[in-house]
This record gives C-alpha cells, sequence and structure tokens, in this order.
C-alpha cells in the first residue's frame, strides 16, 4: 500500500485482516498530507452505477464488510 494517511493505513489493515501480507510504504513526517486531500474520493454513493469495474469493486467491499 502506498500512502500511510488514513485511507491507506485502513487499507493495508483491511488486507492484513484478510490474510494478506502488507508493505506500507510512505514518505515519512509528522503532518497529514493526502488524506485529507483525497478523502472526498472515498465514495459511498453509487456514483460508479452502470460502470462495471466499481461495480465490481462495490461487491467485494460488501463481502469485506461483513
Amino acid at each position: 500500500v502506498i500512502g500511510g494517511g488514513v485511507i491507506g493505513t485502513a487499507v493495508g489493515y483491511g488486507l492484513a485482516e484478510l490474510g494478506a501480507q502488507v508493505n506500507l510504504l510512505d514518505l515519512g513526517g509528522s503532518t497529514p498530507n493526502a488524506s485529507r486531500e483525497n478523502f472526498g474520493l472515498v465514495w459511498v454513493q453509487s456514483k460508479g452505477l452502470g460502470m462495471l469495474r466499481y461495480e465490481e469493486w462495490g461487491c467485494v467491499r460488501d463481502e469485506c464488510a461483513r
């Protein structure tokens, strides 16, 4: 996982919980970088409805949430 912000860390944690070996790469430092700027790209709504890849990933997300 590239990026150790809130989102990257959460993705890494989720993958590790599923049994994956995870490497988390980050530049370091103590200031928040992209997490506060890019979180808007994490969609809760079905903005990708009708777009097969979004639908597939939505199904993966739903399975992981169970």
